[in-house]
């Protein structure tokens, strides 16, 4: 005689997985660390395409320069008295340019340098274990005895304070980066602008 199996049914497996789908995300267990560890990864890979978008706002805003400066400006600058009202427009529009294109280089370059987190001024009676601006601050030693001393609460809490630090950080340079590839727009629109009055300008005169 075969032995008895102790085997679950399809219906009891059913309704197990039945159980685990229909059950509320509030009444569901969450695993903490990597929830958290998959927070701080988040906030760090934006941190990083931020950064990409402040290197390509400084880099088409050099590269801009670079090529119109090399161009003619189309006006006759040795006599400012003989100038047309078409080309004291363009004399206005390239100034609106310079400073477009230097706001937009500004804020590239604010992106890359966020000045947006202060630091607290009792660091050295609690300082942050997660942060290497104050990590290298202390003695290897102290600081393994430190990391090693913290509760799981208090490690929790100094990661969650890394993190809040870290977005802080983000937004002011994704506002950076904004406020840049604004600029970088508005000085294409002024340096096409001017070309085409330039342009419209001189055919009337021809």
């Amino acid at each position: 005689m075969l032995p008895a199996t102790d085997t679950a049914s399809p219906s009891s497996s059913a309704a197990a997985l039945l159980g685990t789908i229909t059950s509320l995300v509030q009444d569901t267990q969450v695993d903490v660390t990597r929830l958290i560890y998959m927070l701080y990864q988040d906030v760090e890979q934006q941190i990083n395409r931020a950064d990409l978008k402040a290197q390509l706002t400084l880099s088409t805003s050099a590269l801009l320069m670079a090529i119109i400066v090399k161009m003619d400006p189309g006006l006759r600058l040795h006599n400012w008295a003989a100038l047309q009202l078409f080309e004291q427009i363009v004399i206005v529009l390239y100034s609106l340019f310079g400073l477009s294109i230097t706001f937009a280089f500004g804020w590239g370059i604010a992106a890359a340098f966020p000045r947006a987190v202060k630091k607290a001024a009792d660091t050295n009676r609690h300082p942050n274990l997660y942060f290497s601006g104050q990590i290298i601050k202390i003695n290897g030693n102290d600081y393994a005895d430190l990391f090693c001393k913290q509760s799981n609460d208090g490690v929790k809490r100094s990661v969650l304070g890394q993190i809040h630090s870290k977005s802080i950080v983000l937004e002011a340079k994704l506002s950076h980066v904004r406020k840049g590839m604004v600029g970088l727009v508005m000085t294409l629109i002024f340096w096409i602008t001017a070309r085409l009055v330039l342009l419209i300008g001189n055919g009337f005169n021809v």
